[in-house]
């Protein structure tokens, strides 16, 4: 994740056609003014969003979910104007040997959805539409090149993808299968981060397991992994988790494993590529392992200061229908998209996109009762960060 203050400095864009500056600009540089004087006045980094949005389905699903769109994760709401999230992120940084904290919320859409993915107690309530992300405590034990200790409730390390946080956003509206069905989203826990070598940071740590805050068998599960940088063109980060996740059963385990390889060949390309790989003990109705894995794969070109495209393509297989969400067993998931961005200005953003999802059985959901292969969607989104 890019550092947060310096992402969200105003930035001389180019003059663009579609440029918003002369209207929207002084508006930017008073939210810019205020900020710094409340982040001086109080000594803690101060960020945030407001993210709103809006997806059609052409396979027009009924009414039975709400009008979900079928095997999306955040994305799923159909026809609908959302207002996703507005989001508030407090940081302070270590000072030399000292401590640090993040606090990170959610209020809107986003925070029902992040909830409804979280065990927090054993009976499921109604969402509200707040949510805690992250809250946790870090420092630098003065060991060898400096022992990073992070303790609390985090995002996960694991996939490409990542809950959008102030100035770090996905290169597409839409979350992948990958993000929404092979990785978790979130750990309560500890995790330890040793930089080897300037190229080279490897983590461990204990956390309650895969978006758990509340643990369910009284054994927590391990998280690690390492970072590999050699150069500014070049990262491979690989982690892992593994441990029980099943409700009062301590024996069968969940295990996650992710690869992320991101190579900037030219400044304005990125290329982004993703493998993870599962499996779970006797987590079947028959009490069978399944396994499941899946591929991605996203290219990001900057056009301009202000024009983005991003083109994702990946295929998901979950042969025994543990973690899509259907029941559905040797079922395989493809999709392919394309979304545009434009900068209105340093601070307002836009997007478009247009996706289809491909499946080798009828799975998508066809207006009340029928179903279908493929599903096409349509989606724009606008992104105000402070």
């Amino acid at each position: 994740m890019p550092d947060t203050i310096s992402a969200l400095e105003i930035e001389d864009l180019d003059q663009g056609w579609l440029s918003l500056d002369r209207i929207v600009g002084p508006l930017d540089k008073k939210v810019e003014n205020g900020k710094s004087a409340l982040v001086e006045a109080l000594g803690i980094d101060m960020s945030g969003f407001l993210d709103t949005g809006y997806t059609y389905s052409f396979n027009r699903p009924g009414s039975r979910k709400q009008h979900n769109i079928s095997l999306r994760d955040f994305d799923k709401d159909h026809n609908q104007i959302v207002f996703n999230d507005f989001n508030l992120t407090l940081e302070k940084p270590e000072k030399g040997w000292g401590v640090g904290f993040k606090l990170a919320a959610d209020f809107g859409r986003m925070a029902e959805l992040l909830r409804e993915s979280t065990f927090w107690e054993p009976r499921l309530h109604r969402e509200p539409s707040a949510e805690l992300r992250e809250i946790f405590v870090t420092s630098t034990i003065p060991l060898g090149n400096g022992l990073q200790v992070r303790g609390g409730l985090f995002e996960s390390p694991l996939g490409l993808e990542a809950i959008p946080s102030p100035g770090d956003y996905n290169d597409n509206i839409s979350r992948s299968f990958l993000f929404g069905f092979a990785a978790p989203h979130r750990h309560l826990g500890a995790l330890l981060t040793y930089p080897v070598y300037e190229m080279l940071s490897v983590s461990a740590g204990l956390v309650t397991g895969w978006d758990m805050v509340r643990d369910i068998n009284r054994q927590p599960s391990f998280l690690g992994g390492m970072t590999l940088k050699p150069n500014d063109e070049f990262s491979w980060e690989s982690n892992l988790i593994v441990g029980p996740e099943q409700r009062d059963r301590g024996g069968p385990k969940r295990l996650a494993w992710s690869n992320v390889i991101t190579i900037e060949p030219t400044d304005p390309l990125t290329l982004s590529f993703e493998y993870t790989y599962g499996h779970e003990e006797k987590v079947t109705v028959n009490l069978r392992s399944g396994t499941w894995q899946g591929v991605a794969g996203i290219a990001s070109f900057d056009w301009t200061g202000r024009f983005n495209t991003a083109l994702r393509a990946e295929f998901f297989s979950d042969r025994d229908g543990v973690r899509n969400g259907i029941l559905a067993k040797n079922v395989q998931l493809g999709e392919l998209t394309l979304t545009g961005a434009y900068k209105f200005t340093a601070k307002l953003l836009g997007r478009v996109e247009v996706r289809e999802d491909l499946a080798d059985r009828r799975i998508f959901q066809e207006g009340n009762t029928g179903t279908k292969k493929n599903q096409i969607t349509l989606a724009w989104q606008v992104i105000y960060t402070f």
